[in-house]
């Protein structure tokens, strides 16, 4: 669940102050003078520049071009039909561990253009980095994620990618759990499904509708590198800042029935993949995985039920089925999600 949106307020628990106001995020992501925190790596101010950006971030881009999304579809959409069909139809089977990840791994793969014999070795490194989110600081999964993430960063140095470490991750295995969220949703909303399936015209719009329902990213943190005053606030030098991105994708003031997912919506504004020069690097490329993923399920399998609900796994901002246990059946295409 998202915390209703509601005027800022201090959490005395984090030190910070609260916004989930979309307008008040909005302002936020777009001021200058607030930084990412650095409670991620990624996020330490060594790798920006003195307005805050990202260093990498334009060549990143450039890496990160229309034309490789095009190569990247031509070459995983085959892929995505293949791993669906041989997935057994009326059995049991978890779309994260069976689908979702496997898929985006090869995904990951090719992007990063990784050498045939590293490739055991990438992925194990990556499950390392990653299944330290949300683990407390005291974890020893802490430490293991560092030394895996150096070891990446190492291995995908002069690579195509400047930043080589967090597309891998982010492709293989921050995708699959976003992924796993969609279809959670799909398969709550049926008729949302059907309508997908039955009007393919939809999905330029529809992905960012999905985004901004299910996306997992429900908050990240800034601190304000000089006084800001935004939302009603004076913020003094240092100050840090929660955003929730969650709440503002749900709030009323922006989207109308928020909690309603509606594929025909024309979302404009969703924060799912963050705004501006504070966006996603590969927004794109994320958005075509949503569709071509969730595309190729409702084709090979028009009916999808939901074994059990779900465990969620939080923390680190971020929020994901743990797994997402289904039975595929194989009917006649006018079936739907059930």
């Amino acid at each position: 669940m998202h915390p209703a949106p509601q005027a800022p307020y201090f959490d005395a628990s984090h030190h910070a102050w609260v916004l989930s106001r979309y307008c008040d995020v909005v302002a936020a992501l777009r001021d200058p003078h607030l930084w990412p925190g650095a409670t991620s790596a990624g996020d330490q101010p060594a790798i920006r520049d003195d307005a805050g950006r990202l260093q990498l971030r334009a060549p990143s881009q450039e890496a990160l071009s229309a034309e490789l999304v095009a190569r990247c579809q031509a070459r995983m959409e085959p892929l995505a039909g293949s791993l669906l069909q041989s997935l057994p139809p009326d059995s049991a089977v978890d779309l994260l561990t069976a689908f979702a990840l496997p898929w985006c791994r090869e995904f990951a793969f090719y992007v990063v253009q990784a050498d045939p014999s590293a490739r055991q070795q990438l992925a194990q490194l990556g499950e390392e980095v990653f299944a330290a989110t949300g683990a407390p600081d005291e974890s020893p999964l802490r430490p293991r994620a560092a030394a895996a993430t150096a070891e990446l960063e190492r291995l995908l140095a002069g690579g195509p990618m400047p930043m080589g470490e967090p597309t891998f991750i982010a492709i293989s295995q921050t995708t699959p759990r976003l992924l796993a969220s969609i279809w959670l949703a799909l398969l709550r909303h049926p008729a949302e499904a059907q309508r997908l399936r039955a009007n393919p015209d939809l999905w330029p719009s529809a992905v960012d509708e999905l985004l901004r329902y299910a996306g997992i990213v429900r908050r990240i943190w800034r601190h304000a590198r000089e006084p800001v005053s935004l939302a009603g606030l004076h913020l003094e030098k240092g100050q840090r800042i929660m955003l929730l991105l969650g709440s503002a994708n749900r709030d009323p003031a922006q989207f109308a029935a928020p909690d309603r997912l509606d594929v025909t919506r024309r979302v404009s504004g969703q924060l799912a993949l963050g705004a501006g020069r504070n966006s996603c690097i590969g927004t794109a490329l994320i958005r075509m995985i949503v569709i071509v993923a969730t595309r190729a399920l409702l084709r090979e399998f028009p009916e999808v039920a939901l074994c059990e609900e779900p465990e969620w796994r939080s923390g680190s901002g971020y929020a994901f089925p743990a797994k997402l246990p289904v039975a595929l059946h194989c009917k006649p295409r006018t079936a739907v999600f059930t």
